[in-house]
């Protein structure tokens, strides 16, 4: 188990020490009423008190109990936020294009369209725009790329989601944020491990028998089944290139 205590403290400073070396004052990220986000906000908080911000950019599809934990959290941990609804862009892109979006395209747009706007928002009040996605994520390629796979700086990229609910505990990260299942919320419904296929705490076991994409605890297999293994690992090949965009030609 992580010393959690000295996992604070560093990224506490990780947060700090690059918002003095680059001469930036706040930081920003979209709050999301969701696990990961608060542990950020928590995180961002305490590195600048009186200088992080949020945007909870919901559409019509958004759980009100989301928007409901995310502006109940801010309020709590004296972060500054502002409740910006993205569905009239949406709205505005499938009139134009005279078409209705299935939900993987709706959840990427919507991505998309909150990145853009905090992008944007970071401008005007000059802040860093400061990333969500766990390292079970960053893995498998869960995320959407230029939407919430962007960002300046992640404090969390190096966190399987395991370790995030055991942080959370000792962030004391309000419970009915820790137990509510794990979902980016793009669409009524949505289920992160729904839509993964295997639990977070399947997940993790694998990719942490792992090395370079390669399994290394044998026992792993056995105790999971050769198939699942290598659906995982095949995943996190496959999604290699969202970690490593943009890829530039080697002329």
């Amino acid at each position: 188990m992580r010393d959690f205590k000295e996992l604070e403290l560093k990224l506490v400073a990780f947060l700090r020490d690059y918002c003095k070396n680059i001469g930036v004052e706040n930081l920003l990220l979209g709050m999301s009423g969701g696990l990961d986000s608060a542990i950020v906000g928590a995180l961002c908080a305490k590195a600048m008190p009186q200088n992080t911000h949020a945007l909870i950019m919901p559409t019509k599809n958004s759980d009100p109990k989301n928007i409901k934990d995310a502006t109940e959290f801010c309020q709590k941990r004296n972060i500054k936020f502002k409740i910006l609804s993205i569905e009239s862009i949406l709205g505005a892109y499938q009139e134009s294009i005279d078409t209705n979006l299935n939900n993987i395209r709706k959840g990427n747009l919507s991505a998309r369209i909150r990145m853009s706007l905090l992008y944007d928002y970071s401008a005007d009040i000059r802040a860093i725009v400061v990333g969500t996605s766990n390292k079970s994520e960053l893995m498998l390629g869960y995320g959407t790329i230029f939407g919430d796979m962007a960002c300046a700086i992640n404090p969390i990229g190096e966190l399987y989601k395991t370790e995030i609910f055991e942080f959370a505990r000792y962030l004391e990260i309000d419970e009915n944020i820790i137990n509510k299942a794990p979902s980016a919320d793009l669409w009524e419904g949505q289920s992160d491990e729904e839509d993964i296929g295997y639990s977070y705490e399947v997940v993790d076991e694998i990719l942490i028998a792992t090395k370079n994409g390669e399994i290394y605890n044998k026992q792993i297999e056995e105790k999971f089944g050769k198939k699942t293994v290598q659906e995982i690992l095949k995943r996190v090949k496959s999604n290699e290139f969202k970690r490593r965009m943009p890829l530039i030609a080697k002329i």
